[in-house]
């Protein structure tokens, strides 16, 4: 029998970006259409991604899709006979990021590099298009998967996104299964106290160090006090909090600044620690590969052994585990 392809998240997942739309979670690098000149059109879209998927199926791989670890191979077509279209399940994943704007200017940020992301302190629209009206048409047609909804919240920081508190409304009236909402923290988000009574909240806030001097050098803003007041009140709510910690090579790369940021999560009583490294390191742009250095293994094994001793979860950045079993990462 001809081979056939599947992949999960091509199946579940349709990501807003800025220049593009793409029908999985990897960015830059996965199947997308020009968000220009497709996004006033929610037809176009679904007609792309169903695209997509027919051609994995027929065992042909998108070059965009070559090497992914997502990608099955399979005897038996997944999707055969003359109800092929019915048959494709509706995307249960949207991923906002159409904005790149933010209230902080991260040394580690990818958007330094790739957009320029412009610094700003108050709400704005995006540079790119409105995400509202097409997620408004995306349940008027009945597109998606309505009960199994989770909606991620990265690009820029939401807290300065103008139709962030529109969008999130909209989703939650519409009985969303989960809210997932990537922040810096600077800014308190109080329709967050809103949201989490309906549906369940999962807050992403990259911290990456436990001192006020060491944020100042990380996030180049002096917002420390601002955000451990606001992790304090978030802290309360009935959220899955989570405090990020991305390794700078010689910025935070080291046990002291770890410990203080463990030490912070265990003051505040935040339970649960992401840690990462850093892929905007000027080796990796200029190398293409990047050398795990022999001391973030050291480094990952005090993390895990100091966040089970205060009772955090030590929690991997998907895909770290192997980057680190494999020594290097590369693009």
């Amino acid at each position: 029998m001809k081979k056939s392809y599947y992949c999960k998240r091509l199946n579940e997942t349709i990501d807003f970006d800025a220049q593009k739309i793409f029908f999985c979670c990897a960015t830059r690098t996965g199947p997308s259409i020009n968000a220009k000149e497709n996004v006033s059109s929610v037809k176009k879209i679904i007609t792309a991604r169903e695209h997509i998927i027919k051609q994995l199926d027929r065992g042909e791989v998108p070059i965009e899709c070559v090497g992914c670890y997502d990608l099955v191979e399979q005897q038996k077509s997944k999707y055969s006979g003359l109800n092929f279209y019915k048959r494709i399940p509706k995307p249960n994943t949207i991923i906002v990021k159409h904005f790149k704007q933010c209230n902080s200017s991260c040394i580690y940020c990818a958007e330094q590099y790739i957009s320029k992301r412009k610094i700003v302190l108050k709400p704005q629209k995006s540079d790119y298009y409105d995400l509202l009206p097409i997620i408004k048409m995306l349940y008027t047609k009945n597109l998606i998967d309505k009960k199994n909804l989770t909606v991620l919240f990265q690009g820029g920081d939401i807290s300065v996104l103008e139709e962030f508190e529109d969008l999130v409304n909209v989703f939650v009236d519409n009985s969303v299964k989960k809210i997932e909402i990537a922040t810096n923290g600077i800014i308190y988000l109080p329709i967050i106290e809103k949201i989490c009574k309906k549906t369940f909240v999962d807050m992403d806030i990259s911290i990456d160090c436990g001192c006020r001097e060491s944020y100042k050098k990380i996030k180049t803003v002096d917002k420390f006090d601002d955000l451990v007041k606001n992790l304090k009140r978030y802290s309360k709510l009935p959220i899955q909090l989570r405090l990020k910690y991305i390794l700078v090579r010689n910025c935070n790369d080291n046990i002291e600044e770890v410990s203080k940021y463990i030490e912070l999560m265990k003051e505040i009583g935040i339970k649960i620690s992401e840690l990462t490294i850093d892929q905007c390191d000027p080796e990796f742009l200029e190398k293409k590969i990047f050398k795990i250095p022999p001391h973030y293994y050291e480094l990952y094994d005090f993390w895990e052994k100091k966040c089970k001793d205060y009772n955090i979860y030590p929690s991997l950045w998907s895909y770290l585990k192997e980057i680190l079993d494999r020594g290097e990462f590369f693009r």
